[in-house]
């Protein structure tokens, strides 16, 4: 009996017989034609490995090492061409040593396809008579690429949010002052006057602008939200009568699942946005002729790894799968469906903001979306991961219903000062409040406002814009709340949501999203004002 070399622990009979398999190696093979039972045990291995010929070539690799090293990998290859340059040499002459001195070696090298990144890399020495020279193998980062690859998109969709609120946020502005002016329009010209039905049509596509904006804000994760704890199966059951109107008399709609052992605490009109969203883009996708499946499933925090998304942190949650039987997602474009306006229907047919907006709503509500091809081979499944909360936190009579809008007619004389940066933005409110009867001191920043309340004037609302250039609203509010502490004030903005909006309730200040029509800010003006009168 003797040791093998590189292999201490293990010992066969050596020379091996002929036709026989002894201490756990199969019978010799002839040079250059490595065993078949080596082959598949090299597949099988949970490592990226190659097999060397006695001239340093490989002879044969697994799917590991072809996803880790790339496609230079191929049989023939030398080992150094998977090497940067500046590691090659010193590679090809670990290689050389360990096939001819048949000792084991181990060697830190880049990969010519993650150069920024050392492989530890083990060369084992292999008996004479099989064919091999050596084992090559390095860890297996498939896994690791795949979380790279989730990463990078969450970052790239992180900024293309960001990209998105910020154009959102402008965009408000300017369909404010539109609609406030289409507005005003409208009031002077009222049917049967020939423009009339010209100014509804430009406030009635200002709206349409408003609610595509609105689709941003929720991607870029900027929507107004009315969080409340809910159980998502009764809620998506209430959809069940649209969604089967939506889908089509062709489409076999189910859903399945439940009752869950968790809830979740979510806006509820935000939710039945992305199953909707959902359900439209599953119909489009079947070209409304298939089934479309909703389940509800319950995902304990033991459970969460074998989900497949390593993103995923481990605690409870709630999952909602939406699967069709249509014609999947083309690899090409799977990182790409979930970017604001892209789209693989004709022009005209869709605005790209579907996916885009429900995978906004998801990340707000805290959770995470995904998309999958279906387990059978056709279709593909959109499954969300909601964190959840025990069923005793679910409120005991039921959601709360949001208040009915109140119409309030502003007291003649109320005093505002308007603070808005935009000059257009700030005449157009100036002029439709004071058409009002409403007493406007305008100003166009922070600071100038500021200098106004120092000067002593007197007033029974602050209108201020939140996001402006030096001092911004939220820090206005709280200065002017120094000078006048019972000030009622009303910040809006066309950012909804944000820190700056939560610090500015726990000052008890109102906030008003852009963009919105000239009756919404009265009846803020005259609810926050009231109590001054």
């Amino acid at each position: 009996m003797r040791a093998i070399p590189g292999r201490s622990s293990a010992t066969v009979e050596w020379p091996p017989v002929a036709g026989a398999v002894t201490g756990g190696w199969p019978a010799p093979y002839a040079e250059g034609q490595p065993s078949p039972w080596i082959g598949q045990l090299l597949v099988r291995l949970p490592m990226a490995m190659a097999l060397l010929s006695p001239s340093g070539r490989i002879m044969l690799t697994n799917e590991a090492l072809r996803a880790t090293a790339g496609p230079e990998c191929g049989a023939g290859a030398m080992p150094a061409q998977l090497v940067i340059p500046e590691d090659a040499d010193s590679f090809a002459q670990a290689v050389a040593r360990v096939i001819d001195s048949r000792e084991a070696a181990e060697i830190r090298a880049a990969l010519r396809n993650r150069p920024e990144q050392k492989q530890l890399i083990t060369l084992t020495p292999i008996p004479p008579g099989f064919g091999i020279a050596a084992l090559m193998a390095m860890p297996d980062i498939r896994e690791q690429m795949r979380l790279e690859a989730q990463v990078a998109a969450a970052t790239r969709m992180q900024a293309v949010g960001q990209l998105a609120g910020g154009v959102a946020h402008d965009f408000n502005n300017i369909l404010t002052a539109v609609l406030a002016l289409a507005e005003e329009l409208l009031d002077r010209h009222p049917a049967p006057d020939p423009d009339h039905d010209s100014l509804f049509q430009i406030r009635h596509n200002g709206q349409r602008a408003a609610a595509l904006v609105a689709q941003l804000l929720a991607f870029a994760r900027q929507q107004p939200q009315r969080q409340q704890v809910l159980d998502p199966l009764p809620l998506i059951l209430d959809l069940q009568p649209l969604l089967a109107q939506l889908a089509g008399p062709a489409i076999d709609l189910r859903i399945e699942g439940g009752p869950l052992d968790a809830v979740i605490s979510a806006d509820p009109g935000q939710i039945e946005q992305v199953i909707v969203n959902l359900a439209v883009n599953a119909r489009d996708a079947m070209a409304g002729n298939g089934m479309l499946r909703i389940t509800l499933r319950d995902v304990p925090a033991a459970l969460v790894s074998e989900q497949g998304h390593a993103i995923i942190p481990q605690m409870d949650h709630v999952a909602i799968d939406v699967s069709d039987t249509g014609s999947g997602i083309p690899p090409a474009i799977a990182g790409k469906i979930f970017e604001p306006f892209f789209t693989t229907k004709p022009m005209g047919k869709g605005t790209g903001l579907g996916l885009s907006t429900a995978y906004g709503i998801v990340k707000q509500n805290g959770g995470y979306i995904f998309a999958n091809a279906a387990k059978q081979g056709r279709g593909t499944v959109f499954s969300i991961y909601l964190p959840a909360m025990p069923r005793s936190a679910l409120p005991a009579d039921g959601p709360a219903e949001p208040p009915p809008p109140r119409r309030v007619e502003p007291p003649p004389g109320l005093r505002v000062l308007l603070v808005e940066d935009d000059a257009a933005v700030r005449m157009i409110l100036s002029r439709g409040l004071t058409a009002q009867g409403l007493a406007v001191t305008a100003a166009a920043d922070a600071a100038a406002a500021l200098e106004i309340l120092h000067g002593g004037a007197r007033f029974d609302v602050l209108v201020s814009d939140v996001m402006m250039p030096g001092i911004d609203g939220v820090e206005l509010a709280a200065q002017a709340r120094m000078l006048r502490p019972d000030l009622p004030i009303v910040l809006m903005s066309g950012f909804a949501e944000a820190p700056r909006h939560r610090a500015a309730d726990a000052q008890k200040v109102g906030f008003l999203a852009k963009p919105f029509v000239l009756a919404d800010l009265v009846i803020a003006i005259t609810e926050a004002g009231s109590a001054t009168i």
